[in-house]
């Protein structure tokens, strides 16, 4: 039975495999700019040093190469000193040097109207996880807390799923995601996942670089090896995580479509049809609720590429997630919202 699933409907749906889909090749009417937000990430370094060894810059970091290629400037009067450049989205450049999101978290700092609001804030969601008939353990959903990340306030956005002691016997689920959220923007700053599913183990992380356009990646193995990604990302970027939130403060018209720009690392399109309003019932009450279904062309963090999952959000202005289906190799994973804070 695959129990990862059970993370899955924290975030978006379950991780019902863990191959990665190829990259689908861009047709020849894509913008240049798609182009690039499409494109694959580089590899950088793969390092076999344990986790807690800091990794070295490359010598010849991305950000070096894109300046190589560009125009010479003429060169500054003598005696004037040259201005540095000011950064708009935060404090620090994101570079392979950076070895946890941790280095980026400042202090808790309260609401202020300036920023974007969440439909609900602060909030918790716990939810009834089930294959099938059987129950299979619990996963919660909150945003808890207004964080300054990178020197920008960022909603704290957690999931966890963790499986039941019956589960635990034979497949133990404990998973933890995380992802900042520029209050000012509602776009993604960074994103994280500890995964321990059966035999299976993950730490990663992606932060972004909204100045430079860039990401950096970093995937920790069980054996402490690591490997480190950068590349390109869209203006709009979110992760798999902050994209729930960004969908619940869109207009969800029957046969509309929500397009989200996701990076997990890779870059690929996120479509989300609306397909309609109906009742729905959860442990925690009756509703008017919309149905939403995301087209998973390419395979997530969550859903493998094809697999049908199903989102029910409240019909009100809060825009609630009271219930997420995934279809899986066996059956389907149902997450049901039993209580709300």
């Amino acid at each position: 039975m695959r129990l990862a699933a059970l993370a899955l409907c924290v975030a978006l749906a379950a991780c019902a495999s863990r191959r990665r889909a190829n990259d689908p090749a861009p047709t020849e009417a894509a913008s240049a700019a798609d182009a690039a937000a499409a494109a694959a990430p580089v590899l950088v370094s793969q390092s076999t040093v344990p986790v807690s060894t800091a990794v070295t810059a490359p010598e010849h970091p991305p950000e070096a190469a894109a300046a190589a290629r560009k125009p010479a400037s003429k060169a500054p009067a003598a005696g004037k000193p040259v201005a540095a450049k000011k950064r708009e989205w935060g404090q620090i450049e994101i570079t392979t040097a950076i070895i946890s999101p941790a280095q980026l978290i400042g202090p808790s700092v309260p609401y202020s109207p300036e920023y974007l609001p969440l439909p609900a804030f602060p909030e918790k969601l716990t939810f009834a996880m089930s294959w099938g008939l059987v129950a299979v353990g619990e996963a919660t959903l909150a945003v808890d807390k207004i964080v300054m990340f990178n020197g920008r306030p960022a909603y704290h956005i957690v999931s966890e799923a963790k499986s039941n002691s019956f589960c635990d016997t034979f497949y133990r689920v404990r998973d933890l995601n995380e992802s900042w959220l520029d209050a000012r923007t509602l776009t993604s700053l960074g994103y994280s996942k500890k995964v321990r599913e059966g035999h299976f183990f993950r730490d990663e992380w992606v932060l972004y670089d909204r100045d430079a356009g860039t990401f950096v990646n970093r995937r920790m193995h069980k054996d402490g090896t690591f490997n480190v990604k950068t590349g390109t990302i869209p203006a709009q970027v979110q992760d798999i995580l902050s994209s729930i939130y960004y969908v619940r403060v869109q207009k969800l018209e029957d046969g509309g479509e929500v397009r989200v720009n996701v990076n997990t690392p890779d870059n690929w399109p996120l479509r989300i049809k609306v397909m309609k309003r109906e009742k729905a019932r959860v442990p925690s009450g009756r509703f008017d609720a919309v149905l939403v279904e995301p087209a998973m062309i390419r395979e997530g963090i969550f859903v493998q590429k094809g697999k049908r999952l199903r989102l029910w959000f409240s019909d009100d202005p809060k825009r609630r997630l009271l219930m997420m289906k995934a279809d899986v190799f066996f059956g389907s994973v149902t997450g049901a919202l039993r209580e709300m804070l």
